[in-house]
């Protein structure tokens, strides 16, 4: 259970996994630029979040909205891969002994890829449990399709609660299979 969680990104396919994580959590703050009009329709979960309507691509303004409202012991992402500042600055929220989770686009999962040198950069961030779910696709017969959100959710809550580091949803070979 964590006090504080952080998640960002998770209002559309990871609406799922904020529900779980808020369920469980004694308070959170819910960052995406329509946070305001995002609800779980339960009000005992809505009643723990504090919706923030922060777009990230303004890396000052959000952290610095961050930074205002605490540290936080877990954390949750869905960002583009260029957000490097703020994934460092989100990581920074982090108290030690706490967790980050990062979502990640299929292409992140290449060798020597995003998610290899994320794993590396985040070894700076010591004391703390880090966490990647690499989005792949699934083969089926001779075609592929991409993730369900369903599947996407499932691989996300692995990743919350189990001890790998990084977490595959589906595969990511043979890579010329993508759909």
């Amino acid at each position: 259970m964590a006090d504080h969680a952080l998640l960002i990104g998770t209002t559309g396919m990871l609406a799922p996994v904020a529900r779980q994580i808020v369920g469980e959590s004694q308070h959170a703050t819910l960052c995406a630029r329509s946070a305001s009009k995002f609800s779980f329709g339960e009000s005992f979960l809505d009643d723990k979040v504090m919706k923030l309507p922060l777009d990230y691509t303004d890396e000052t303004h959000f952290l610095d909205t961050l930074r205002a409202r605490g540290p936080v012991d877990l954390a949750v992402t869905w960002l583009h891969p260029e957000a490097h500042t703020l994934r460092d600055g989100i990581a920074d929220c982090v108290i030690p002994g706490g967790k980050i989770i990062e979502i990640m686009g299929s292409a992140s999962g290449k060798p020597n890829g995003f998610a290899d040198r994320r794993l590396e950069a985040m070894q700076a961030h010591g004391g703390k449990t880090y966490r990647q779910v690499i989005l792949g696709f699934v083969v089926e017969d001779d075609s592929s399709r991409w993730l369900t959100h369903d599947e996407i959710c499932g691989a996300t809550l692995r990743a919350y609660r189990g001890f790998d580091t990084r977490t595959i949803a589906g595969t990511l070979e043979p890579w010329e299979k993508r759909p």
